[in-house]
This record gives C-alpha cells, sequence and structure tokens, in this order.
C-alpha cells in the first residue's frame, strides 16, 4: 500500500469490501480466503500467490 500511496480507504475501494474489513486484514484478525487473496492481488497490481508447475 505505501509503494502505490494507497490508503486503507481506498484499498477497500478498490477490494469492494469496508475500510473496517481491511483494517481487521492487516492486523491479522482476519482469515485471508482465496478470494480475498485475489482481490489484494488485483488491487495492488502485485502477485501474492504464484501458480508453478513443475
Amino acid at each position: 500500500m505505501q509503494d502505490r500511496q494507497m490508503s486503507q480507504r481506498q484499498l477497500a475501494d478498490s477490494m469492494g469490501c469496508s475500510p473496517q474489513y481491511v483494517s481487521r486484514l492487516l492486523k491479522g484478525e482476519e482469515n485471508l480466503s482465496l478470494e480475498t487473496i485475489c482481490k489484494l492481488e488485483q488491487a495492488l497490481n502485485v502477485s501474492i500467490l504464484q501458480n508453478e508447475l513443475a
């Protein structure tokens, strides 16, 4: 978020969730579902999970 100069509210808007939910995620109070991880990846334009086929 800091690299992209993005606030919690902006991240929440990008993910389609509440700022309170983002706050709980950042504090580690919420479990990350695959759906949430995908939303984070899209909102931040980063790859959190990598699909590596050997």
